[in-house]
């Protein structure tokens, strides 16, 4: 929520942003609401049709704000690009790359939401000296002839990751939500156990 704060004094963006309870809602369902932004529930799973049509007819929709998309579709502790979501990238329209590198001399601007609620994070944040960052706007970017939504996505995430200096990762974000399985695992331990132990009897 805080690269929206930041984006935001910039011009007015419209947001697509997961709808939350309390005084975070509040806003979103009166002030938010009249800049034409999206919301959706990541426990409905029809939410995800209705929100793939709201997002066409408003990228379509020539009077419309801008539509910031952040496509992680999570937080992220910025020294990572994690895997793109692919929606973003298979709407038809111009996307613009933008950059945000925090620097945690002052304060940590990520927001662990599972150690911390957001009122406290935003209380931490405003109650020290500073937040600072850079931020970049890089060049618009289409959809090339012959290239996949999921490749488009992969060359912005490209394009974000060496202006930022931040390291490209083959996971997705929603992995900090869930514990691999016991047998994925064992599997992992095992392979890892039989590398070793081959790189052993080449030695």
């Amino acid at each position: 929520m805080i690269d929206f704060i930041i984006l935001e004094q910039m011009t007015a963006f419209a947001v697509i942003m997961q709808k939350h309870p309390g005084w975070v809602g509040l806003l979103q369902s009166t002030i938010l609401e009249s800049m034409g932004c999206i919301w959706f529930n990541r426990t409905e799973v029809k939410d995800r049709e209705i929100v793939a049509k709201k997002l066409r007819d408003h990228v379509q929709g020539a009077d419309n704000n801008p539509l910031l998309i952040f496509p992680e579709g999570t937080c992220v502790n910025n020294h990572y690009t994690v895997m793109f979501k692919k929606g973003a990238f298979e709407l038809g329209c111009t996307v613009c790359p933008i950059a945000i590198k925090y620097n945690k001399i002052f304060v940590d601007a990520f927001w662990n939401s599972r150690k911390q609620s957001f009122t406290m994070h935003l209380l931490q944040l405003m109650t020290s000296w500073a937040v600072v960052c850079d931020v970049w706007y890089l060049e618009p970017q289409l959809l090339r002839p012959g290239e996949t939504p999921i490749e488009f996505a992969e060359r912005v995430r490209d394009i974000i990751s060496v202006r930022a200096g931040l390291k490209k990762v083959p996971w997705d974000g929603y992995l900090k939500y869930s514990r691999p399985s016991p047998k994925h695992r064992e599997r992992k331990q095992q392979s890892f156990a039989e590398s070793v132990l081959q790189r052993l009897e080449e030695k």
